[in-house]
């Protein structure tokens, strides 16, 4: 069941973000050639387009940031707190796989929307400064090359993996912090009976405010840690980072499971679709 929410989640989504990225794709190429039109000369005219053009792609990619958050905010509040959630809540579905499925469709679309930022920005960059992509890329190390620059510090591949790897799980459980974070906010908010977008706002700040404090409290603490630790070599300074982004790991996995608990919670036992 899981598999078709998440297609169905996917289809009704995807008819708002890919016209959406679509659009930002060609407002950046165009954005790209009136940068490069500016510097001829143009009429009056042509050039208050063109700098429009800028203005536009501008926004275009503020909006493309914001864009899969508000879709998450709203599909999860129609499907299922508002009168769909009447007939979500009776699927042959468990509470488990409705949110399982928003929030992997949210993420998907969260990191894709700045995946596509990035590489229009990079690819930008490489226009403006009249770069190809087979330039920049070989400006970068072979892994052959890699393997023997690591080996001279003392440090092998399986290393330079593993650091890949603890900040793709970084990357993917900050994504799903912030979409729970969402999630529990309203979900709570709507245990209430009256003013629950109200109380959903409030919920949504206090969570913010408790997760701060918390936050700043082990800041001060790692602070304290790394003070104490005196890297001595490469492979000293690595430990240190191995230490710092498991701390955040295991810090990002408990924030989550207290707001996927704060969001079952509420609804699948206090939920007032009233």
């Amino acid at each position: 069941m899981l598999g078709k929410l998440i297609k169905y989640e996917f289809r009704a989504t995807g008819r708002v973000m890919l016209p959406a990225l679509g659009v930002l794709t060609v407002l950046v190429l165009l954005a790209n050639l009136s940068v490069r039109l500016l510097d001829s000369r143009l009429s009056s005219f042509l050039t208050v387009l063109l700098v429009l053009v800028l203005i536009a792609t501008f926004v275009a990619v503020v909006a493309a940031e914001l864009m899969p958050i508000i879709i998450m905010i709203v599909r999860f509040h129609k499907n299922l707190l508002a009168n769909e959630g009447y007939l979500m809540h009776t699927l042959p579905a468990s509470v488990h796989s409705l949110v399982w499925a928003k929030l992997i469709v949210s993420l998907v679309w969260l990191l894709a929307t700045n995946l596509v930022i990035v590489l229009l920005g990079g690819l930008s960059v490489l226009h403006l400064a009249q770069m190809n992509l087979a330039q920049l890329l070989a400006g970068f190390p072979s892994m052959e090359e890699l393997r023997r620059m690591l080996a001279s510090v003392g440090l092998n591949m399986a290393d330079f993996y593993l650091v890949l790897t603890e900040l793709a799980l970084i990357i993917i459980l900050s994504g799903l912090v912030s979409c729970l974070h969402f999630y529990a906010a309203m979900a709570l908010g709507h245990t209430f009976t009256r003013r629950k977008g109200l109380m959903s706002v409030l919920c949504f700040v206090g969570i913010s405010f408790a997760f701060s404090l918390i936050t700043n409290l082990l800041g001060i603490q790692e602070v304290e840690y790394l003070n104490t630790v005196t890297v001595v070599s490469i492979r000293g300074g690595l430990n240190v980072l191995h230490g710092t982004m498991g701390k955040s790991f295991f810090y990002l996995l408990a924030q989550g499971a207290l707001l996927y608990a704060a969001t079952v919670f509420g609804l699948q036992k206090k939920l007032n679709l009233a």
